[in-house]
């Protein structure tokens, strides 16, 4: 079995893991900006060491209500396509090494986790879903029936 670093969170009500090469770090947002005739699962922008991140909230893209953003909160920050992003997280639980295999998702799932989910992880006798950040951020274009 190989050994793969993980950031173990919960996400939109969710606990995941994200393979830790997709994140940058785990920071405190201040007061994040309005963005005017933004898609709805993005929540602002904020600053931090003189870069500007578009804020993303996954409970929107999963398809629940968005989520309030408070000053001081912890959000995954992410590169996708060389932009800046930080996913809103509602528990950062730990980074670690994960020894099980990453499998197949057999179950279903609901329709907003089941675009973002790559596969199953056991992690202390739980089933995580594996979530890529970039699943968050480069959402599908629905296409007109």
């Amino acid at each position: 079995m190989m050994r793969n670093l993980y950031l173990i969170a919960r996400i939109a009500d969710t606990r995941v893991a994200l393979r830790s090469r997709a994140i940058n770090s785990v920071v405190t947002v201040g007061t994040p900006v309005e963005v005017p005739a933004a898609p709805p699962h993005v929540a602002g922008l904020f600053a931090l060491r003189s870069r500007v991140f578009t804020l993303i909230d996954p409970h929107v893209v999963v398809g629940l209500p968005a989520a309030p953003v408070s000053p001081g909160q912890r959000v995954i920050v992410v590169d996708v396509a060389e932009h800046g992003y930080a996913l809103i997280a509602d528990e950062i639980e730990d980074v670690c090494f994960i020894d099980a295999p990453e499998t197949r998702i057999t179950g279903k799932l609901l329709p907003g986790w089941a675009r973002v989910a790559d596969a199953l992880i056991e992690y202390q006798g739980a089933s995580l879903l594996v979530v890529d950040p970039s699943n968050f951020i480069t959402l599908p274009t629905l296409k007109a029936a």
